[in-house]
């Protein structure tokens, strides 16, 4: 049974939580927020974006090839392949990512649940790097989950991307006729 001051004390914690959520900053053009005219994205925000770009950068770390020439850079390949990945699930599992990067991109709740303080634009890829590490082996199975499925959508995002062939070996699907 919850005593009255404990009922008391945690109405005052969750305005206070509710209240520092007011006061935080509201999103307007960032570092974080990753610009790609030159694609009509289905699924990710800007911000959602500046994420699976820091993301991506750090989990394909030694994959992306460098930029070649004038064409899309890798990272960019590898973000709208993430968009292409997301569009194509199911409309409950959309919505689940659609929380998970809420919950990322979320300026309170971000540096409590990843431990970067800065946007993800402006964060260190040894800081991205420190927190996939403690998502992938945090006892929290949502932290883990949550890692394993941005894993899979980078992976999915990059490797379905016929530009990553190449680099692989993979010399792409058999041609038939």
């Amino acid at each position: 049974m919850i005593s009255r001051r404990e009922l008391i004390k945690t109405g005052v914690a969750g305005a206070a939580v509710l209240a520092l959520a007011q006061c935080a900053p509201k999103r307007s053009a960032t570092a974080s927020l990753w610009t790609d005219d030159a694609y009509d994205y289905r699924v990710l925000d800007a911000t959602q974006r500046g994420i699976v770009a820091a993301v991506a950068a750090v989990m394909l770390a030694g994959a992306l090839p460098a930029q070649s020439g004038a064409g899309e850079s890798p990272l960019t390949l590898a973000v709208r392949g993430v968009d292409t990945a997301i569009a194509g699930l199911t409309p409950s599992v959309q919505g689940e990512v659609r929380q998970l990067f809420g919950l990322l991109s979320n300026p309170v709740i971000r540096p409590l649940a990843t431990g970067l303080w800065s946007d993800w634009g402006d964060a260190k890829a040894s800081d991205v790097t420190a927190f996939l590490t403690r998502w992938r082996f945090s006892g929290i199975t949502l932290f883990r989950s949550g890692y394993d499925a941005l894993h899979q959508l980078v992976m999915a995002g990059w490797y379905g991307n016929d530009a990553a062939w190449p680099h692989t070996g993979y010399p792409g699907p058999p041609r038939i006729g």
